[in-house]
């Protein structure tokens, strides 16, 4: 029964710790507490007018030549992107690639994002609307920055179609 109390105690202190940090010191924070996905936010694609669901496409995501965990869940797109660099993901649907990337800053940096992927096969380009919005160095929300870019299929970078606020 004692160890229980004292157990509690020390549960309540680090949960306020915690939470502290994440106010008064969001870089400490999210640089040694923050548990979630430091890559996240919400994707659409349309293919020639018709919407294709995340589910019917081959999503993946390569940080540094290594193959990271992408997580879908319906619209949803994340990766926890725990480390310094770029953080590229290649989504695939009947032989049409769109690869986009974030390039985290620094090992905390949460980037959100929503973004919607709009595909022309006759004029072989591919649309990127939307916002992200990352942290600053101190930790803080930075502005959206709003995303509106047009390239051709021929014009996409070996990266990738980069998003990131940095």
């Amino acid at each position: 029964m004692k160890n229980a109390k004292i157990l509690s105690v020390i549960a309540v202190f680090v949960i306020i710790a915690g939470i502290s940090a994440k106010f008064f010191m969001p870089s400490l924070f999210y640089g040694y507490i923050y548990p979630f996905s430091r890559i996240k936010g919400s994707v659409s694609i349309t293919v020639d007018g018709k919407n294709i669901p995340l589910s019917d496409c081959k999503i993946s995501c390569i940080h540094q030549d290594r193959k990271e965990k992408a997580h879908v869940i319906g619209k949803r797109l994340s990766t926890r992107a725990g480390k310094y660099g770029r953080y590229k993901f290649i989504i695939e649907h009947d032989g049409i690639e769109i690869p986009f990337y974030f390039y985290q800053s620094n090992c905390w940096n949460c980037e959100k994002f929503e973004l919607s992927f709009s595909v022309d096969t006759e004029k072989r380009t591919i649309s990127c609307t939307g916002w992200t919005r990352g942290l600053d160095e101190k930790g803080f929300k930075e502005e959206k920055l709003d995303i509106v870019r047009t390239i051709t299929f021929d014009d996409i970078s070996p990266e990738g179609i980069g998003i990131s606020s940095v």
